[in-house]
């Protein structure tokens, strides 16, 4: 297949993962890439996205660049540019009904950087898969949506197969078998046991976190929806026989998962 060379004002949906990154190969030269730092991502995301940009940067003869957002939301009167830091000022953790993680750090900060751009073009990662699917992003008038994986009819095995070639898959680890931040509620509990298996020093900041949530209020409160709180993972997981097979096994440990839309993988 070839790559894409217009030189149009184009942007592409960056979230780090299979179909955005292959959008950056195909269709990246003369583009640019959005992202935007929810300041809850996961150490190896941050790795990841210097990671492609320096990567597409050589293979677009240095003819592509990601850029970086930061949202901007205001809490209680006081303006924040983390997802961790609007948490604990609301006391107010998101939720499959009140997802303003995606829609506070992600979409607005986006449609607001696009609304400035002039006449443009947004490209959104969903493959020939997900036709049934729809974006979870703002419509801003100024700017046209495209979907050029399902233009080229290309699926997500398509796409795995593209990264492979590039050596560009992600191949995240354990705990984030479909992206999204450190401490989303969407984790399961097999994803939090993997974080303390691999990635102990971050899991203790995702407990400090919880406790830090937890503090003044009547009721105990547990990021995962299983109701368990990191503690007490933490204290189940201390107590395993055989901690070196687990620990390889999660090592050695994949999933399919899906994922919400554009600008977050879940």
């Amino acid at each position: 297949m070839k790559l894409n060379t217009n030189n149009t004002k184009r942007f592409i949906s960056f979230s780090g993962g299979v179909e955005s990154t292959t959008m950056c190969i195909l269709f990246g030269k003369g583009a640019k890439a959005i992202w935007c730092d929810t300041g809850a991502e996961h150490e190896e995301m941050y790795a990841r996205i210097d990671f492609v940009e320096a990567k597409l940067k050589e293979l677009h003869g240095d003819d592509f660049e990601i850029i970086r957002l930061k949202p901007k939301v205001k809490a209680k009167g006081n303006w924040v540019d983390n997802l961790f830091d609007a948490v604990l000022t609301w006391r107010f953790m998101p939720s499959p009904d009140k997802r303003y993680c995606t829609g506070k750090f992600k979409i607005e900060p986006i449609d607001n950087f696009l609304s400035q751009q002039g006449e443009c073009e947004l490209m959104i990662g969903l493959n020939a898969d997900e036709k049934s699917r729809e974006g979870n992003w703002g419509l801003q008038s100024n700017v046209k949506y495209s979907y050029p994986l399902q233009e080229q009819l290309l699926s997500r095995a398509d796409c795995e197969d593209i990264l492979k070639v590039y050596n560009l898959h992600p191949n995240f680890p354990a705990y984030m078998l479909r992206g999204g931040c450190s401490m989303c509620f969407y984790k399961s509990e097999k994803e939090y046991k993997a974080l303390w298996y691999l990635n102990r020093k971050e899991f203790e900041k995702i407990i400090e976190f919880e406790k830090n949530y937890q503090a003044n209020r009547k009721r105990t409160y547990a990021i995962m929806t299983s109701g368990k709180t990191l503690t007490q993972l933490s204290d189940e997981c201390k107590q395993e026989m055989f901690q070196d097979d687990i620990l390889e096994a999660y090592k050695e440990y994949k999933k399919e998962g899906k994922s919400c839309g554009a600008f977050c993988r879940r």
